[in-house]
Order: structure tokens, then sequence, then C-alpha cells
């Protein structure tokens, strides 16, 4: 998601520098006018704000504070955005480790998927600063069409997590009507056709449904991805001693599917383990 999110900021007149590990990675954003940088300090010297994208929690911690880190190349001032997906506990210490060495640090995880960073349409959750939210908020108009202040640092990644506890119920409901509806005998085609207006109505059924009608297990977000997200929000109920029921089926589900090999395809697989417990897939 990281690179068209990218690629808007270029597109809209900013002066772009990249890295990642997998140098090819960067090829598509240089050749559209980015510049490269040779490390994650590299990135950030000069720049006055600065993103990271990254899969979890650990690799946030060492991509800014690690031994060659963004924190060691940002001059006083800078505005580092984290767009990953981490836990708020370990937001919230980088920000405080930002704050001690002059540098501001904004939560502002993303929700919309692939198709939304391709299409500039994302919904970015913020914590942090407010006055520091609105102070780079042109360079967050670039990549979302709803940006929302969620409160002080962690706020973001704490309603994010909430965001994917509903999604990840979403994605359990409509995978168990797609199997009933197979047990049943009807058409699923008809039946998605039928009751996609009505209450039982959701993104999920309406962009998912038809993929898995059509078997389609090309990853928009991928079941590991999802599954860290639950296990995210899970240690952050513990915390607070809050039961989620339903998320943890919802992750044994998902360990079902990532057992089957699933764990790169799409969330939309996860009918794969409820047909399995079915004895239908």
């Amino acid at each position: 998601m990281g690179r068209p999110m990218a690629l808007h900021l270029v597109k809209a007149g900013h002066e772009v520098k990249v890295y990642n590990r997998t140098a090819s990675k960067m090829e598509p954003l240089i050749i559209e006018g980015a510049k490269s940088a040779e490390s994650y300090a590299g990135a950030a010297d000069g720049s006055d704000v600065v993103i990271t994208m990254l899969s979890d929690s650990p690799d946030v911690r060492e991509v800014i504070l690690g031994s060659n880190g963004v924190l060691k190349g940002c001059k006083p001032g800078t505005v580092i955005i984290d767009m990953s997906t981490i836990s708020p506990a370990v937001a919230k210490d980088i920000a405080a480790r930002c704050v001690n060495n002059g540098v501001e640090f904004l939560d502002a995880p993303v929700t919309g998927g692939e198709t939304g960073a391709v299409a500039g349409t994302l919904s970015i959750l913020v914590g942090g600063k407010e006055a520091v939210l609105e102070h780079v908020r042109p360079v967050f108009d670039v990549m979302g069409s709803r940006i929302t202040y969620m409160g002080p640092s962690g706020s973001g990644q704490a309603a994010k997590l909430c965001n994917q506890v509903i999604c990840g119920l979403n994605i359990l409901a409509v995978c168990e009507g797609m199997a009933l509806a197979e047990a049943s005998g009807i058409d699923k085609k008809v039946l998605l056709e039928a009751i996609s207006t009505g209450a039982a109505g959701s993104w999920m059924l309406s962009n998912l449904g038809p993929k898995m009608i059509a078997e389609d297990w090309a990853p928009g977000f991928k079941i590991a991805l999802q599954q860290k997200d639950l296990r995210l929000a899970l240690e952050s109920a513990c915390e607070s001693k809050l039961p989620l029921m339903g998320t943890a089926l919802v992750q044994q589900i998902l360990r079902i599917a990532e057992a089957g090999g699933c764990s790169d395809e799409g969330t939309q697989a996860a009918i794969k383990a409820v047909l399995k417990l079915g004895y239908l897939g």
C-alpha cells in the first residue's frame, strides 16, 4: 500500500525520497520522479515529514528507533508519521522517544485497503498532537479522503484495531452466509444480488462475496495481516480485561485457513476454513 500512497505525493508535487530494503520495489517510484535513499536515516535526512508503512510493531520500532533508523536522520521539528497498523502501546512508546529527540510523531493507520491507496481515498485515523496533524494535513489530503483526529498518541492505532475487529466479524458473517447458501443448494450469485441492498448489506458482502463465489483468492488484504491485526486487538483487550469472544473465534477460523496454506491469500479465503469445518470444502 505504501507505493501508491507515495506515488500520490510525487504526483502532487512533493519532493519525495524513498527507501526499501528491496531496491527493485523503489523503481516504479523513481521512474515517476522520486529520489532513492540508501538507508532509513538517509530517507529522513533533510525531510520535513517522514512516513513509514510497515507490517508489524517490531518492524516499525526497528525502522524508526534502530541504529540507522529514521530518527537518526531527522532534524529537530521533523514530523514522523507511521501509517502501519501496530500496537497502541508501541505507538505511545515511539512517540515519547521521538519527542525526547525534538521530533514530532503521529500514529496514522489507514482503512480502505489497496483499492483505497491506489484511488487516494483512504480513511486515516490519527493519534498524536492535533496541532501537528493540522500542520501536515495537506500531506494526508493527498492520500486520503477522510482524515479523523482520534486523540493523543496511540489513539489512531486503537481506532484501527476497533475497525479490524468489526471487519473480521463481518468477514466471518459473509463466509457463513455463503457457506449456508452452498449447503442449501441455492444460487449464490442470485442470493448476493437479493440481499446486498437490504439489512445484510455491507462493504464485505459486496466486495468479498463475489470473490468467494468466483473462488478468486487474490489478496486485497492478506489473511496473515488480518490475523496480525486481530492479535493486536486481542492483546489490547487483554490489558483492559475486556472479553472479545467473536474476535477470538474469527482468529481461530483464520488460523485454520493459515494452516491450509492461505496466509498470503485475501481474507475472502476464510470461507475455505468455514467450508472445511462443515466438510463442504
